[in-house]
């Protein structure tokens, strides 16, 4: 029975993860810094860890005779301080490869994120040889050096795959739907230039799906881009999204250009003021929400046997019942 160490478990991904993972007949081992987190992978079945992902001690004990590392936990926030993100996705994921390598684990695969390429300017059919020359936010930058981490780790002994899909979503989501809802009711939803871009979205089904084929596939050293395999109107897709709970968006539009000052003022006032929480916008969630985004996913159906395996509107039809 073959055993694994996933970070993350007790996040949106991973309590997705862990009982697939189960299902297929592995033995899951999670960490978890929280009682509550605990108590949540330990529900899905798999044996906790008690630690974070900055403590050396307990990484060794969570990759101790495993075999595979699935290294899900992030920090997915557009706006949060650099400094703070690179110590959690930068330094974290770096302790995690030394003592995954140290443990003799066969495969690392690691959860990056497609933003990585966003440059604050529309992006239609990247593969993976796009390169982006403006990284605008911390999060997709330090997500980006933890990922050339992992690929520069991959030996023949010891293989690495780092995954990159656009906005996770399906039921149980605990980031973007609550957000949006929450703008909705503080009347501070609008569409940037009219919602009229495309983007690419993966279901969160599809995401746990690749993740188990990067570990069972023999191909490392790589990146590759996840999409369910369409590309939805932005407008189209969030209001569908938030239509499942039963919640209407107001047909409210602002420019790109407007958008775009809006977000720096914005930004300028919360970081000098030292202002909590997150402002209705800032350059990091313009770049994210307000631009098309669509990447092609072919790399990932060709090597790894990706496919659709929820669609989108299987998705968004399961969060309705």
């Amino acid at each position: 029975m073959k055993q694994v160490f996933v970070t993350g478990g007790s996040g949106f991904v991973g309590q997705n993860l862990i009982p697939m993972l189960i299902e297929q007949g592995y033995t899951v081992k999670a960490l978890a810094r929280s009682a509550q987190a605990i108590q949540k992978v330990e529900k899905l079945g798999a044996t906790a860890i008690k630690g974070d992902l900055n403590d050396a001690q307990r990484l060794a004990q969570g990759v101790k005779d495993c075999e595979t590392v699935f290294h899900l936990a992030a920090s997915v926030d557009f706006f949060a301080s650099e400094k703070d993100l690179r110590k959690l996705h930068v330094e974290a994921t770096e302790l995690l490869l030394s003592a995954a390598k140290n443990a003799g684990v066969h495969k690392f695969v690691y959860l990056s994120a497609a933003s990585v390429i966003m440059n604050g300017r529309p992006i239609v059919h990247a593969d993976e040889s796009f390169v982006s020359d403006n990284i605008i936010d911390g999060y997709s930058r330090t997500k980006l050096q933890a990922e050339n981490l992992v690929l520069q780790a991959n030996t023949r002994h010891f293989q690495t795959v780092a995954l990159r899909p656009p906005l996770i979503w399906g039921k149980g989501d605990p980031n973007v739907l609550p957000a949006i809802i929450d703008a909705i009711k503080k009347g501070q939803m609008q569409f940037i230039n009219g919602g009229n871009h495309r983007l690419v979205t993966c279901h969160v089904t599809n995401v746990c799906h690749a993740l188990m084929l990067a570990d069972q596939k023999d191909q490392s050293g790589k990146t590759y881009f996840l999409t369910d395999g369409e590309t939805p109107v932005f407008k189209d897709f969030i209001q569908s999204y938030v239509g499942t709970q039963g919640v209407s968006i107001p047909d409210k539009t602002v420019s790109l250009a407007a958008a775009k000052r809006i977000a720096a003022v914005m930004e300028f006032v919360w970081k000098t003021f030292r202002l909590k929480g997150h402002p209705p916008l800032y350059k990091g969630l313009v770049n994210t929400l307000g631009l098309e985004f669509i990447t092609n996913d072919k790399r990932a159906r060709q090597e790894l046997g990706y496919k659709t395996f929820v669609t989108i509107e299987e998705g968004l039809n399961s969060m309705r019942k």
